[in-house]
């Protein structure tokens, strides 16, 4: 029996349903061995959500998203453990306990579902986020590992308890070499073998988090909501004047706020400096138009901040590898 379900109003995870602020908007557009597709598609975005059901108790969800944020209301799951990876792009998890999770490129992040805490709004910094979750029952999947592997070689309760040193949001921490790789490969499978090689690799993945006796945290920098909102503000302030030279001294004193704390929080946000995030949206900008308008690669150049077509090229080319016009022709 699959443990994987969709419907239009809910998620079932392992058993327990997740539902979806935006549950009027999704819909199950499919499903796939194993497992189903759960979308939302509308004027904000495109969201997929893709589950498998690999063993009793455990479930393997792929998040592909091109969308700002994305809003879900979960009833705690008291038995249910999360193994989080990000693969591209970044998210911020904002929990209605006031704590604020950021997650990038190469990022891991563990935790228990199991207090009202978990209900949070996804947001997404840089409107993209790919990633791949792994979601435990632990009865369940305690007893999957006992016949997978033999009774006691590994201790889910105990080994989920390490990960978060005892608290219910566990830590972030970026991917060492052996676990990239297991990570890098559930994110290039081909569709016929996903079945029998997700049950492969869960083992592996399980196996090598036991072996952990102490989690190699990072340090990271804690933001209140008063310093994100800042942030945010002059995000918008900077994207919506693209034709306009901002200093972060002039941004921190128009805000009231320190630069180099300007420069710390826009990065724990956004995950880069603010003149990598300008010239990163420019770019970002500059396909959209090219493929979505008939403006003149001039007219482009100047939208995205630009004083000439030849300077806007160069750094086009730079990025993408190719020059606007013919970004423009391949498609």
């Amino acid at each position: 029996m699959k443990e994987t379900q969709f419907n239009r109003n809910k998620l079932a995870v392992c058993g327990k349903d997740i539902h979806m602020k935006n549950a009027h908007e999704m819909y199950a557009s499919g499903t796939v061995q194993n497992g189903s597709v759960y979308e939302i598609k509308d004027s904000k975005g495109q969201a997929m959500m893709t589950g498998y059901s690999v063993y009793p108790g455990i479930m393997i969800m792929y998040m592909d998203i091109h969308r700002p944020e994305l809003s879900c209301e979960a009833k705690p799951m008291p038995d249910v453990f999360a193994i989080n990876h990000c693969e591209t792009g970044r998210i911020e998890c904002n929990f209605k306990n006031g704590e604020y999770l950021y997650m990038g490129e190469g990022d891991m992040s563990v935790g228990w579902r199991r207090c009202s805490a978990y209900c949070h709004t996804s947001v997404f910094p840089l409107a993209h986020y790919h990633g791949v979750t792994l979601l435990l029952n632990l009865p369940k999947a305690q007893e999957t590992m006992d016949r997978q592997l033999g009774v006691g070689v590994i201790d889910l309760e105990a080994m989920s308890q390490r990960l978060c040193d005892r608290r219910d949001f566990g830590m972030i921490m970026r991917e060492d070499a052996s676990l990239k790789h297991l990570f890098y490969e559930l994110y290039h499978v081909p569709e016929s073998i996903k079945d029998q090689y997700f049950r492969i690799k869960v083992l592996e993945i399980l196996l090598l988090l036991s072996t952990i006796k102490k989690v190699p945290a990072e340090k990271r920098e804690s933001f209140t909501l008063q310093q994100v909102n800042l942030v945010k503000a002059i995000r918008k302030k900077i994207t919506e004047n693209m034709m306009k030279k901002f200093t972060i001294e002039q941004l921190a004193k128009e805000h009231g706020i320190a630069p180099t704390t300007l420069k710390k929080c826009f990065k724990g946000v956004y995950g880069c400096t603010v003149s990598q995030y300008i010239k990163e949206y420019r770019m970002v900008k500059a396909k959209q138009m090219l493929l979505q308008t008939d403006d003149s690669i001039m007219e482009i150049a100047n939208c995205v901040g630009y004083e000439n077509s030849s300077k806007f090229a160069v750094a086009f080319h730079k990025i993408t590898g190719q020059l606007p016009g013919e970004f423009r022709r391949s498609y």
